[in-house]
């Protein structure tokens, strides 16, 4: 009713039996429940601290309270009355019984087994009368002394709930100020650990204080050790202790720190006009440059990675072996290479692999289709533009393909369809490694290595004047033929299987034993398309089996050509197909896409057949 009345309405009332059992279990009951801060007697807060980790506040009885119970009880009560408690009684207690002319004794217990002695000997020092607590009631009324238990008055009470609801807000207080604390502390070690930068920190002594694990990696030594060390016996060439004298920054320094090359920053501390330390970065050059190369990554959206490694050319056969073993030595190289091939003999599977292999594997490896991109545009995708350069143009220009496998490995597909013009450009950039934009003047270095692919006799085109020599031989310092599918032996049947089980059912092993006889009964069949035609035989050969039955589809149900090379087209086959693009390109001047789509192929087809018949858009 009390705590109703004084509105602790956030207090709860728990009635205990006297017994230490029923204390402990009551204590940890309700620490269990959640409570932060209990209430007690002195005797029973020994108690409660012993089994529990919560804070305790004792009802400390005030002289009142005796007042009041010595004049109802035992003020007129002839002999000796004996005060039991935990801790010694005040000494204005004494005093005031001492003044009011009544015998008093205080016997003093730490422990429910030393009640019983004390009652004990009051009774032999003749006590008429006792006052305790809860602890001694028991032991009284067994021994046959009168006892009374001292009531708390409404002032102790509610000192005791003013001191617990102090507290209360002191560890509300303290535990925000904690969480806070361990929040930034958590944040600061956050931003330390995982930051690209190295950080080293001395104090005004030049001593280290903070050291993260970049600045481990870089200085070669365990933060554990050298934290509290002078830095000079740690690092000799930091320069900080130059700073924490001057106080003046030092920004964007290089230094060496052992065989590491970094860009510095030395950035004093100042506390009310005071040097209090000093704080460097460091950041490892090399670090900085893959940065780049990954921010550039990003900016791009597609192939900029090369996802396939040798391990990935599949086959057994002598020619594609020793294939793969020149093309491995070759990954020890930075020279160019040209890898020639016909189409479908996985070029640019073999440039990947030698990309990976080398020692630019971490840098981005760049493809491009010179045959699927018009005259026009080749320029601006291989070298880039600058704003305004022509009508269409990015607003803020535009990287091209040089800039964006700088670093790394940039490959050349059908490089023979480069016109001469182009050709031009492309072989000062190889000698001088450097580009400059299209509509632009700025220079720009270059680190590249070029492989390139063809499925022409380049040679040949130099002869007849279509490819520039010099350039050829710029690009051929590494050559790499490919071998055909017709010349791999039983690697059909190895790429062939591992096609088939890409595809639905393709792992049902009854459909694998009988797709591999349709390939045996192909026999000599020459594979012309290479991968991609194998490819489409396997896809049809999945599509029929699972639709009509393994057992009854045949080789003849999925082969569409003849074993023998298809016959070059006559001279009326290509007029026919040159009207029919002079007339696409005629009904639809602004669209090549629409151009195409009228002729029923795609925009890449009808360049190249564009380029072939020497047709200008």
């Amino acid at each position: 009713m009390l705590i109703k009345q004084e509105n602790y309405q956030n207090i709860d009332v728990v009635v205990a039996a006297s017994g230490r059992q029923e204390t402990v279990k009551c204590a940890q009951t309700l620490a269990a429940a959640g409570a932060e801060i209990i209430i007690t007697r002195k005797g029973t807060r020994r108690i409660v601290e012993e089994v529990t980790n919560l804070k305790v506040v004792s009802l400390n009885n005030s002289l009142s309270d005796y007042l009041w119970m010595l004049k109802e009880r035992g003020l007129h009560t002839p002999g000796l009355i004996a005060f039991f408690s935990y801790d010694p009684m005040s000494s204005d207690i004494l005093q005031m019984c001492e003044m009011l002319e009544v015998q008093t004794k205080n016997y003093i217990f730490k422990s429910f087994a030393d009640c019983r002695g004390c009652v004990e000997r009051a009774l032999k020092d003749g006590a008429v009368f006792s006052v305790g607590g809860a602890w001694t009631d028991p032991w009284a009324k067994r021994l046959g002394l009168p006892h009374v238990i001292v009531e708390n008055s409404v002032e102790t009470i509610l000192n005791a709930l003013e001191s617990a609801t102090q507290l209360r807000r002191v560890q509300v207080e303290e535990a925000e100020k904690q969480c806070l604390f361990k929040t930034q502390s958590e944040m600061y070690q956050a931003v330390l650990d995982f930051t690209h930068d190295a950080i080293l920190a001395i104090d005004e002594n030049g001593r280290i204080q903070v050291l993260n694990p970049p600045a481990e990696r870089i200085m070669g030594c365990r933060a554990a050790d050298s934290v509290g060390q002078p830095v000079e016996a740690v690092l000799p060439n930091t320069l900080l202790p130059d700073v924490l004298e001057s106080g003046e920054k030092q920004l964007d320094q290089i230094m060496q720190i052992h065989q590491t090359l970094c860009n510095t920053n030395r950035i004093p501390i100042l506390v009310d006009g005071q040097r209090r330390g000093v704080v460097a970065t460091f950041q490892d050059v090399k670090q900085l440059q893959n940065s780049e190369q990954k921010i550039r990554l990003k900016l791009h959206e597609k192939g900029l990675v090369a996802k396939y490694a040798f391990n990935d050319i599949l086959g057994d056969s002598p020619a594609i072996r020793s294939t793969i073993q020149i093309a491995r030595s070759y990954a020890a190289s930075r020279a160019s290479v040209l890898i020639l091939g016909e189409t479908g003999t996985g070029k640019e599977l073999f440039a990947q692999s030698i990309h990976n292999a080398s020692d630019r594997r971490d840098g981005p490896f760049v493809a491009i289709n010179c045959a699927a991109i018009s005259n026009s545009l080749l320029e601006s995708e291989l070298f880039g533009y600058e704003a305004g350069s022509f009508t269409g143009a990015s607003r803020g220009g535009r990287e091209g393909v040089f800039e964006l496998a700088h670093g790394g490995t940039l490959f050349l597909d059908e490089i023979g369809e480069i016109p001469r013009e182009t050709q031009v450009e492309l072989l000062r950039v190889l000698q001088e490694k450097e580009i400059r934009r299209v509509g632009g003047s700025r220079v720009i270095p270059v680190d590249v290595r070029i492989i390139a692919a063809t499925n022409k006799d380049l040679l040949q085109e130099t002869v007849e004047g279509r490819f520039r020599e010099d350039l050829y031989y710029r690009l051929d310092v590494l050559d790499l033929k490919l071998p055909p599918l017709r010349e791999r032996g039983d690697d059909v049947k190895i790429l062939g299987l591992h096609l088939f089980r890409q595809l639905p059912g393709g792992k049902d092993p009854i459909m694998q034993s009988q797709f591999l006889y349709l390939l045996e009964q192909a026999g000599p069949y020459q594979w012309y398309g290479n991968i991609r035609e194998l490819q489409n035989f396997v896809e049809r050969a999945n599509i029929l089996m699972r639709n009509a039955g393994a057992s009854s589809v045949t080789v003849s149900d999925i082969l569409r050509r003849r074993a023998e090379p298809a016959p070059e087209p006559c001279q009326e086959t290509e007029s026919r197909d040159r009207r029919a693009i002079e007339a696409a390109l005629h009904n639809h001047p602004g669209s090549m896409a629409d151009a195409a789509r009228s002729l029923g192929c795609s925009r890449q087809t009808l360049w190249r057949k564009m380029k072939k018949y020497g047709i200008q858009r």
